[in-house]
């Protein structure tokens, strides 16, 4: 993947004393990733059933393991990409990302009951309209001159407005704040992250952040405790999400 390419040639030209990573303590495990299998939708919906998902959760989880699948990629090739290229030049890895439990907290909590039964609907359907591997591929290789994911959340945000703010603006200040933290500690810092981010870290470089505002959480908290559970999949589903369903949508 280009992407791992170039995470991986600047690392080595800056040699960084840090690396940022779009990640969080509860997707850690993603950087040991070794096995990706794809789970079935029956197998889902047991989840739902037995309460150890919420169908958010489990449609999540579902939809993403099938587009890692379709696309014959592990999800966050990336960031192990620039954890070993870290290694190699001495540079300290940081995961400057929120905890994904409180972003999905907070983007689920924004939604009204009608919206939520909404994204299911459409997270079931985006999973069986997939298309194939070649399709899927060269459907976003066609946009690759674009911010497709920011264009993917901004059309997702015409459905659900109050989505855009947990799940991209919080976040873009959530990591300018990280990473103003570490450039006062450092002569260099590369920073790993979405293309979607950029922008919004550019413009939120001089902001003032309410850190502890970006954390609070909506009063539901046995969400957060199965929000954790996701685990690995939780943060970057929905950005897969975004993007597929963009695709689909395009092509229609």
């Amino acid at each position: 993947m280009q992407s791992c390419r170039d995470a991986a040639d600047l690392i080595a030209r800056v040699r960084p004393d840090f690396v940022l990573l779009e990640l969080c303590n509860e997707r850690i495990s993603i950087l040991s990733l070794d096995k990706f299998e794809e789970p079935n939708f029956g197998a889902a919906v047991a989840a739902i059933r037995s309460g150890k998902s919420t169908p958010f959760q489990a449609l999540y989880s579902w939809l993403l393991a099938k587009v890692a699948t379709n696309l014959e990629i592990k999800p966050g090739e990336e960031f192990r990409v620039a954890l070993r290229s870290a290694q190699q030049v001495g540079a300290k890895v940081v995961l400057g990302d929120r905890l994904v439990s409180v972003t999905l907290a907070r983007v689920w909590g924004g939604l009204s009951i009608w919206e939520k039964l909404s994204l299911v609907k459409n997270l079931t359907w985006t999973g069986f309209s997939m298309l194939d591997a070649e399709a899927l591929t060269k459907e976003i290789e066609s946009m690759k001159e674009a911010d497709v994911l920011t264009e993917a959340i901004l059309e997702f945000g015409k459905e659900y407005p109050g989505m855009i703010g947990p799940l991209l603006t919080e976040r873009n200040l959530y990591m300018v704040y990280m990473m103003r933290k570490l450039a006062a500690h450092a002569s260099s810092v590369v920073a790993v992250v979405g293309a979607g981010h950029l922008q919004g870290i550019r413009e939120n470089w001089e902001s003032a952040i309410d850190i502890e505002a970006l954390m609070e959480l909506p009063p539901d908290r046995p969400l957060r405790r199965r929000l954790i559970k996701l685990g690995a999949l939780a943060g970057s589903v929905l950005a897969v999400t975004l993007v597929v369903r963009f695709v689909l949508k395009r092509r229609a």
